[in-house]
């Protein structure tokens, strides 16, 4: 079951309590996949303010590079942590749909990931990330609060 662990991370709290639940298992799996996943549904929201002018906005670019920073310094504590071989995957869609997706493409063993999310109206509206996927998942997955 831990050969090969997923873990989609959003930074967020909760995300802080599955890393530090998965550097005791280092040991114990083979290669662990650090993925973000940039909500490109952000854009519909941004149509909503077409009145406010906005120059330079490169909002996924700048999510993109604050993403890549964060996964790069997880990687080196789970490197540091034991874990033999880290990847990480920074993808733009929808959350759940790319976690499902990567985990079918990479031949992963397990997901681990937090029980919430950094986004509550979503929670509300439509049911956790972490709920879709652990209904949807083809693989076991361990939710952590």
């Amino acid at each position: 079951m831990l050969r090969k662990i997923l873990f989609p991370t959003d930074f967020s709290e909760h995300s802080i309590k599955v890393k530090k639940e998965l550097k005791k298992l280092a040991n114990c799996s083979k290669e662990l996949i650090l993925l973000n996943v940039l909500d490109n549904r952000v854009y519909s929201y941004i149509d909503g303010i077409d009145n406010i002018e906005i120059q330079n906005l490169n909002l996924m670019g700048e999510l993109s590079k604050s993403a890549k920073n964060k996964l790069e310094k997880w990687k080196a504590e789970f490197e540091k942590a034991g874990f033999k071989k880290v990847r990480i995957l920074l993808i733009e869609g929808i959350p759940f749909h790319v976690i499902l997706d990567t985990a079918e493409k990479k031949k992963v063993t397990s997901i681990f990931l937090g029980h919430q999310g950094l986004n509550s109206i979503e929670r509300m509206l439509l049911g956790s990330t972490a709920e879709k996927v652990a209904r949807k998942s083809k693989v076991p997955v361990v939710l952590i609060k």
